[in-house]
């Protein structure tokens, strides 16, 4: 059987229904796409990890017939992408799919028997409500300066997800760590946890998306001239088996913004930071004394120091992972930077650091 269909309507699905970073080798099926075709339909199954996507687009069989391929996703999508012909056929063979554009044939290999294996399909008959507009803006924000604070162990599986309050709310962390971002980014009215895979789906999204929520998924519904795609994506909640508790509100309360801070230039402590790390002979070099002083911040390990003077009488002092102290300050979007140490009675246990967007708390070492 051979399918014919409009080469670009099946490059703007694929583009926007493969989400590179979305493939995996933890989630074999997100490596791969599930092809069907009749006499007038092409049907593309999509999953990643929390997500299932159909694209639907219209085009022309040659058959009264059924035909199905999975075939590898980073391949179909990069193949179709560098074809400039109109339009172009897929061809159902043995052992995958030809592609036929123009005088050209290109051979894609099966991957799967899709007689034993099927994609998952989303909800595909569901009743508009509780609808959520998503900006993809806002997620970028937080992929690019929350998400790297993400933990990545097991130790507490809850915190390898993204919370999302029903008040805007973002926190992204690390309980290992002592590290957590906040940003009022969210745009849902209930309280959830997203994977990195679904702040991939909100990145690349169309502006003016928008969401229902079913049960406890979300439809995504699209609707073009040239191609429909569905997607359902499950969140995760704190009352699923095996996921446990954020601690949310207790790690909001620690965020407020103290009266006493200082201001610091981003650049040149990371520059610091990147400069004695040439020097570092031992792991020890990496632990540096972060302290201020009735006007003078210093930043010290045992062989290197940095001061700069700051617009304070505060005095304390907190131990940093000089790598992590540069990756908290990095990740803001401004040069500068606010600081404030944070306290349990007498002693300084770390600081807070913030921006008008984004607040970040990092616990000190020892």
């Amino acid at each position: 059987m051979k399918f014919t269909v409009n080469t670009k309507a099946l490059k703007n699905a694929t583009n926007l229904g493969i989400i590179k970073s979305n493939i995996s080798k933890y989630f074999y099926r997100s490596n791969v796409v599930q092809i069907t075709a009749n006499h007038d339909t092409l049907k593309i199954n999509i999953e990643a990890s929390g997500i299932k996507t159909k694209m639907t687009l219209g085009g022309s069989g040659d058959e009264d017939a059924t035909k199905s391929v999975i075939v590898d996703c980073s391949i179909f999508k990069t193949l179709i992408d560098s074809i400039e012909s109109d339009i172009l056929s897929i061809e159902f063979v043995a052992g995958g799919i030809c592609i036929h554009a123009g005088t050209s044939k290109f051979s894609v290999p099966q991957m799967l028997d899709s007689n034993d294996v099927q994609l998952e399909e989303p909800i595909d008959n569901f009743t508009v409500s509780n609808t959520v507009t998503i900006k993809p803006a806002d997620w970028q924000f937080v992929k690019d300066h929350q998400m790297y604070a993400i933990a990545t162990k097991e130790s507490h599986p809850v915190y390898k997800n993204v919370w999302v309050g029903n008040n805007n709310d973002i926190l992204v962390g690390d309980f290992d760590l002592s590290l957590f971002t906040y940003s009022k980014r969210g745009d849902f009215d209930s309280v959830c946890l997203f994977p990195p895979t679904i702040i991939n789906l909100f990145t690349s999204l169309p502006e003016g998306s928008t969401v229902s929520k079913v049960g406890r998924s979300y439809i995504l519904n699209i609707e073009t001239d040239s191609y429909s795609m569905i997607t359902e994506f499950m969140p995760r909640y704190e009352d699923d088996e095996s996921v446990g508790s954020y601690n949310a509100q207790m790690i909001i309360g620690m965020l407020a913004h103290p009266e006493s801070f200082i201001t610091v230039d981003v650049g040149a402590i990371t520059k610091f930071i990147n400069q004695a790390a040439i020097l570092k002979q031992s792991d020890l070099d990496k632990i540096f004394d972060f302290i201020l002083n009735d006007g003078t911040l210093t930043l010290t390990n045992k062989t290197n120091s940095y001061t700069m003077s700051v617009d304070s009488s505060d005095s304390y002092s907190v131990k940093f992972n000089s790598e992590l102290l540069k990756n908290v300050l990095s990740n803001f979007d401004s040069d500068k930077v606010n600081i404030a140490p944070m306290t349990r009675g007498d002693m300084t246990i770390g600081c807070i650091f913030w921006t008008d967007s984004l607040t970040t708390v990092l616990a000190g070492m020892g």
